[in-house]
């Protein structure tokens, strides 16, 4: 299974998840700020409200508690006569006036127009008793008793007094109601804020243990893949390891190789020379023997294996170097060259070769390799063909989209491809008795095909003959 450590370490490093529950938290303390600052600036108006009720609750009740003190000096002035009695009431008069001015004051800079006209009626009706008052000391400084006796029975102060007594009292049930009010909603507020501060602990303590619990998962994972890149980097060693030995391998082969390219340059070549030389020298003397048709079969058959061991070392030298280099092969002409090189063995066999290369003459293919196929595949023809009739070989080509079709039939003996089938490219792998057969030639062939990014395909039956169709690629892979 392949496991991409590249992506589950990224997926594990990845900040995304972090970044979110960051986010999460910032966005609820800058939400929770916000409503804590608009909760406080509430209660803060509420407390200055409150304290602004208060003070004028505190005034009021100064005012009516002057009042009556006014009114008793003023009673026990005219009573007795005495001027001590004056004193208090002196001293309420001068404190009321001052309180007046500081309750009118206070009222019209922090209350609304009802709280400044009930002020205002207040202060008409402290204006009346007072006048009542000093009215009733100068009768009685001017010793009319029965005046003042008659302005005391008429209840005028009376009433003047139960008036004050009756705006205060209005007063002090707005201011306390007011303070109630704003109570409630302080109260209102700081439950509010218990609610907000419950609030945001849940979500950082959530967040915390989403944190926490995606951080030991991490940790986990991470801990899991560096197992994983132990083992992974176990296997490198044992990978580097083989490709080591491989390569010792392959240097031995190399060197084998360059070995058997010099015995074919050099020991194989040198021979051919001599008998390409010798048929030469006969031609050029007019020898009678140059008209002989095996002198010309030799000929034909000994430039053709010349130029076939220079195609193989030029093969020799591509695979040392590690390419093979395609070129465009006609298959006419090699095929031509294959029954050159094998003009004996065909017309002993009496096999009858039947060419059709009308849709696609040319693909680009390694020379040498195609004449490889081309030999391996008619000369097993002609090996394993069926004694009891002529034999008859056909290669015919078609050309399908991006592909070269060679469809190359014969009606041999045919093989058991339900016995054989999957041994068919086999090395080594023969399938008739009786005949000189390696095991090699359908090895060479599908191997060839292969390498040249190409496919194979096989159809036969016993007794009825084989088809090999060979789908060669025409563009580059």
């Amino acid at each position: 299974m392949k496991f991409d450590t590249r992506h589950q370490l990224q997926h594990i490093y990845s900040k995304r998840t972090v970044q979110l529950l960051i986010l999460v938290i910032f966005s609820s303390v800058l939400i929770n700020g916000i409503f804590f600052f608009h909760l406080i600036r509430q209660n803060n108006d509420s407390l200055i409200k409150r304290e602004q009720n208060e003070k004028a609750m505190l005034l009021t009740r100064r005012i009516l508690g002057n009042m009556k003190d006014a009114e008793i000096g003023e009673r026990g002035y005219i009573l007795t006569g005495r001027k001590k009695y004056m004193l208090p009431y002196t001293r309420a008069i001068e404190v009321v006036y001052i309180n007046q001015q500081r309750l009118t004051n206070h009222i019209r800079r922090n209350f609304n127009t009802d709280s400044i006209d009930d002020i205002n009626l207040l202060n008409k009706a402290i204006a009346s008793k007072r006048k009542e008052l000093e009215r009733t000391i100068e009768l009685k400084n001017q010793h009319k008793d029965a005046e003042v006796l008659e302005e005391i029975n008429s209840d005028i102060g009376e009433n003047q007094m139960n008036k004050i007594r009756e705006i205060c009292n209005a007063l002090l049930k707005d201011f306390y109601d007011n303070i109630k009010t704003e109570d409630d909603k302080v109260t209102r507020t700081l439950t509010r804020t218990k609610i907000s501060l419950l609030f945001f602990s849940t979500i950082v303590i959530l967040v915390i243990g989403i944190m926490s619990f995606k951080l030991r998962n991490r940790q986990k994972r991470i801990t899991s893949l560096f197992d994983v890149l132990e083992q992974q980097n176990s296997r490198l060693i044992t990978h580097q390891q083989e490709l080591r030995s491989l390569s010792e391998n392959f240097s031995s082969r190399n060197s084998e190789l360059e070995h058997f390219t010099h015995i074919i340059s050099h020991d194989l070549r040198g021979p051919l020379n001599n008998i390409l030389a010798l048929t030469r020298i006969l031609e050029d003397q007019d020898d009678p023997k140059a008209n002989d048709p095996a002198f010309k079969m030799l000929k034909n058959v000994s430039s053709g294996l010349f130029h076939k061991l220079d195609d193989l070392i030029i093969l020799l030298k591509e695979k040392k170097n590690g390419f093979l280099l395609k070129e465009t092969i006609v298959f006419s002409e090699l095929l031509e060259e294959v029954e050159i090189n094998h003009k004996v063995q065909i017309e002993n066999s009496g096999t009858v070769i039947e060419a059709d290369f009308g849709e696609s003459d040319q693909v680009p293919f390694v020379k040498v390799y195609m004449q490889s196929i081309l030999q391996n595949l008619i000369t097993n023809a002609i090996k394993y063909r069926d004694p009891q009739r002529e034999n008859h070989i056909k290669l015919k080509t078609y050309k399908k989209e991006n592909n070269v079709e060679l469809v190359i039939s014969d009606n041999g003996k045919g093989i058991d491809l339900n016995k054989y089938g999957t041994e068919i490219f086999g090395l080594f792998k023969t399938f008739h008795s009786g005949h000189d057969s390696h095991g090699i030639g359908l090895y060479l062939v599908k191997k060839q095909t292969i390498e040249m990014g190409g496919d194979i395909q096989v159809k036969s039956e016993p007794g009825a003959g084989t088809t090999f169709t060979i789908i060669i690629p025409t563009r580059p892979a």
